[in-house]
């Protein structure tokens, strides 16, 4: 069995506490057990997210035909975390959505919220605030109806100001009422410093959007707070609220979705990706203070960069940089990589070229590195994308199992040359390690939209720890 140095022991970053929540995943159980089904969760678009019947993109573009929906999941009751009062249709729910998260990682990991004793936590809290019900309220009272209401008088300039003025009312008069605490209760820094009073922490509370690689950047923060003593404990998480029209549209401008009903990352067929919803967070604490506490360590964080920029290979950059100075482990040792794998061909080619640099032609006897995604079970959940990669990953180095993604029997071609060490794990496999004095490890690979790339390294605790 695999020790560690001194230096592993001092830089060892512990995943002690779990939660999720994304389509058809109402836990980190149900979330393992679909991608071992190799199971897709992406339903036709309902909601706010459809595009009406006979309205077309706002750019010429495809818009999307199924989604990752968190559907009923998104559902959370306030009174139920201990919340004075119910919400109000003007409120923004992702809030509580987010405050359930958190709550449900640190049961995860043996904490209670509203602890009598103070705790030495942080909070780092990634959160895209675009569209939800508390903003569009804001935007209704003031913006668009004084538009609104600029538009009639433009078409009606004889319309007596009587009539104007009780138009303006029966407008304000439909509208859910605005409440101040609400709208200011839906900035990402409020709702981070939420969940750490209500979880009793004493320590930093941020939130920050850094687009796909926001998990690996939160992630970054947490491990700093505790690597510098700053934190004993740090809840690290990710949020994709409900998609809208309005955000979809926008996002289709720029990215390539699909229309076809399903996505399977490094398929030769595949011509775009499809989005998704859903959240995740981590409870991390220094490994040797989760061994005196005897908590359960699902993987290790052994380092995480992310937004690099540059051209070319930027994950096989992101990769080197990983392994050095702070894990200093081969790139080579690393037997999993969860990719980006996004289903956009340039983009997915291109991160099979960088990894194919890292890891070469097989020799024989040589390291062998399977590589997938789990954005077909889910979509791409943008901001929470690297959320759901790094649950996927630490459970699968928690259960010693290289996990399947939805399955191809066209991929890349780069991918079946059988003189390749890297493959795609079309189906669940045994992780076996040939020298048990070598540990299982994992890489997981991010990439904004922009270019930037990020990559989080991860090993697992050792069997059979005292």
């Amino acid at each position: 069995m695999f020790s560690f140095s001194d230096k592993e022991e001092r830089d060892s970053i512990a995943i002690v506490g779990l939660s999720c929540r994304f389509a058809d995943a109402p836990n980190p159980g149900i979330f393992w057990r679909n991608i071992m089904d190799g199971r897709s969760s992406l339903t036709a678009l309902t909601g706010e997210a459809a595009l009406p019947v006979g309205a077309h993109p706002l750019f010429d573009k495809a818009y999307p035909a199924v989604a990752g929906q968190l559907g009923r999941l998104y559902a959370c009751i306030p009174a139920q975390q201990t919340f004075p009062r119910q919400m109000n249709k003007g409120e923004n729910q992702d809030l509580y959505f987010a405050v359930q998260l958190a709550f449900d990682a640190l049961a995860d990991a043996g904490y209670r919220p509203h602890s009598p004793e103070p705790v030495r936590g942080t909070v780092r809290f990634a959160y895209a605030q675009l569209f939800n019900a508390s903003t569009v309220n804001w935007l209704e009272h003031t913006f668009f109806i004084d538009q609104t209401m600029a538009i009639m008088r433009s078409w009606n300039r004889n319309a007596p100001d009587e009539w104007l003025d009780s138009v303006h009312e029966h407008f304000l008069e439909s509208l859910p009422a605005p409440n101040a605490d609400s709208f200011l209760a839906a900035a990402g820094h409020s709702m981070a410093d939420w969940i750490a009073r209500e979880s009793s922490f004493t320590g930093a509370a941020t939130s920050l959007d850094a687009g796909v690689l926001s998990a690996t950047a939160v992630l970054e923060q947490a491990i700093d707070d505790l690597a510098s003593g700053r934190a004993d404990v740090a809840l690290a998480g990710a949020l994709m609220p409900p998609l809208s029209t309005s955000l979809l549209q926008g996002i289709a401008g720029k990215v390539r979705f699909t229309r076809e009903r399903s996505l399977v990352p490094f398929a030769r067929d595949a011509d775009g990706t499809v989005p998704g919803e859903g959240g995740a967070f981590f409870v991390l604490k220094r490994r040797r203070d989760a061994l005196a506490a005897k908590d359960r360590i699902y993987a290790l964080v052994r380092s995480a960069v992310s937004g690099m920029a540059g051209t070319g290979d930027l994950l096989a950059e992101a990769a080197a940089m990983a392994s050095r100075p702070k894990a200093e482990v081969p790139v080579t040792s690393i037997q999993l990589i969860e990719a980006d794998g996004s289903g956009i061909p340039e983009v997915d080619a291109a991160e099979v070229d960088a990894v194919m640099k890292l890891w070469g032609e097989h020799k024989a006897g040589g390291p062998l590195v399977g590589i997938g995604s789990v954005k077909g079970n889910i979509g791409h959940c943008f901001s929470a994308s690297g959320a759901a990669g790094l649950l996927k990953t630490a459970l699968a180095l928690n259960c010693r199992v290289l996990p399947p993604q939805i399955s191809t029997d066209r991929p890349l071609d780069a991918l079946s040359n059988l003189g390749s060490s890297v493959y795609l794990l079309n189906s669940p496999r045994p992780w076996i390690v040939g020298d048990r004095t070598k540990a299982r490890r994992a890489a997981l690979f991010s990439r904004n939209f922009n270019g930037r790339a990020s990559v989080v390294l991860l090993e697992e605790e050792p069997e059979g720890r005292a």
